[in-house]
């Protein structure tokens, strides 16, 4: 064997290394572009008096929540998505949980699931946040989230996100000592399994017992309790 074939041989190692180092980089700038590029849906609109409540709460969703509830007996309560976007964009925001701010949130509705999606920031790195989730109510009369699917961007990642979160639960779980309940529907909402759907709303207990969607509304059935 000449030279030139032992220096070929001897260079592969090197060579092997430096493509899997370029197939590596690629992957991650693809990844870093997925997780920047924001999905098309995504239209966050600005609000003129942020500071304000929202007038579709203290006029239309609160009324007629609070208006049906007195009667105690089952009711149902439409959602209409630009409504709740509208409360939404009346908080205060960013949110921040340590390192990590959530702003500009937005909430879709259509057949088949809610999209909720926001802006993330860590570090100086943003990424638009979407969860698709499926929620219904369970034979036992539990809810479920069913999150179907978790995205940063246009990447998916919701066994990143699924695995961080678990982390971050377990290492603040002393934050919700004051109120169990929280803490229940958290942890439940998590690790992904159904939670009591009754919850008090303005003084008063009431149950979910069925949810419905449609494009652009959520209807809620309640039971008082």
């Amino acid at each position: 064997m000449n030279k030139t074939a032992t220096k070929k041989r001897n260079c592969r190692p090197l060579r092997c290394f430096w493509i899997l180092f370029i197939v590596l980089a690629s992957l991650a700038a693809t990844g870093i572009f997925l997780c920047r590029r924001p999905p098309r849906i995504y239209q966050p609109n600005p609000v003129d008096n942020p500071e304000q409540v929202s007038l579709y709460l203290t006029h239309q969703l609160g009324p007629d929540f609070y208006n049906q509830v007195q009667l105690k007996k089952p009711f149902e309560l439409r959602v209409e998505q630009d409504g709740l976007n509208d409360i939404l964009r009346h908080w205060i925001w960013p949110q921040k949980a340590g390192d990590v701010a959530f702003s500009d949130p937005m909430i879709l509705f259509d057949e088949q699931a809610i999209y909720l999606m926001g802006t993330v920031e860590y570090n100086g790195f943003s990424s638009v946040l979407t969860i698709i989730a499926s929620p219904a109510i369970d034979p036992e009369g539990n809810l479920s989230l069913n999150i179907d699917s978790i995205w940063l961007g246009s990447l998916p990642a919701k066994t990143l996100i699924s695995s961080l979160a678990k982390y971050a639960f377990d290492r603040s779980i002393s934050a919700f000592e004051n109120d169990p309940q929280l803490e229940e529907i958290v942890r439940s909402i998590i690790y992904g399994e159904p939670f009591n759907s009754t919850f008090e709303i303005a003084g008063r207990n009431v149950k979910v017992t069925k949810i419905t969607l449609e494009t652009k509304i959520l209807t809620l059935q309640f039971n008082p309790e």
